[in-house]
């Protein structure tokens, strides 16, 4: 679990990311710089940063299509949009518009010829047709605040941040299967087909939640440090691992400094 290696990107720091593993080329959201990052993994160079012209933009997330070569990211600015980049050129090739108020979150459905995405502002989920470039139809994620989402099969999950919970959606129907509490704060989803777990990390409770992918009932919650946010599972090995982002905020008139937040900027290993 060593470091062993960096590429520093202090220019355009990095929120997102997403990796195209036959390429070897991983992609960045930098929501500073309202820009995109294409980095060679092999070498550790920045190949390019490029934005799509907008000054309100504020890109979050990265979904890869590697069979493509072709990256979705998600722009939650004013009107929110999914850029689509062609891989070959590093460029953005088109723009998904009309997405939805506030879009978080991208999931494919099997066939990767749709895109469900999570709307914040409406509490909804959208169904993007890939071909035709248009949203087909939208239904309630079933909480409020969804920021992302994973797509299994049928199934749809979404944590709510402001309700604090999963919900489990039926994909084509939209209908709510099942909504399960996990904390405070939900943010980060995975699913691990390996052992069908469903995991929920809690931003505002510093926990993640374990879930029966079949029951749904909760397993566990695990204290995993400072705000929870991504949480990913190694498919081979069915190890779930979650990243802590430090705890922040502006010192207070007349209280002591708070110390350093030594379960924060920190990643937790869940087996």
């Amino acid at each position: 679990m060593a470091i062993v290696d960096s590429i520093v990107l202090k220019d355009n720091p990095p929120f997102g990311i997403g990796i195209n593993n036959k390429t070897n080329i991983a992609y960045t959201t930098n929501t500073r710089t309202n820009s995109v990052s294409a980095v060679d993994l092999k070498n550790g160079k920045l190949l390019a940063t490029f934005s799509n012209g907008s000054e309100k933009s504020h890109v979050r997330e990265v979904l890869v299509d590697e069979a493509k070569n072709l990256i979705y990211v998600s722009n939650v600015g004013d009107p929110s949009d999914i850029w689509v980049i062609d891989g070959k050129t590093n460029t953005v090739l088109h723009t998904i518009e009309n997405t939805g108020k506030t879009t978080t979150g991208l999931a494919f459905n099997d066939k990767k010829d749709k895109l469900f995405v999570t709307n914040m502002g409406t509490n909804e989920v959208a169904v993007i047709d890939l071909a035709s470039k248009k949203v087909e139809k939208s239904f309630s994620s079933g909480g409020e605040s969804p920021v992302n989402i994973v797509a299994e099969g049928e199934r749809l999950f979404v944590t709510n941040q402001k309700s604090g919970t999963v919900t489990v959606l039926n994909s084509k129907t939209g209908e709510v299967l099942k909504s399960i509490p996990t904390g405070e704060g939900a943010i980060g989803i995975a699913y691990d087909k390996k052992t069908n777990k469903i995991y929920s990390a809690n931003r505002s409770t510093g926990t993640t939640t374990v879930i029966d992918g079949k029951t749904y009932a909760v397993l566990a919650d695990l204290a995993t440090g400072s705000h929870p946010n991504h949480v990913k599972v190694d498919p081979k090995t069915g190890v779930a691992y979650v990243i802590n982002k430090t705890k922040g905020g502006r010192p207070v008139e007349g209280q002591p400094a708070p110390g350093p937040d030594t379960n924060g900027d920190t990643i937790s290993k869940i087996k």
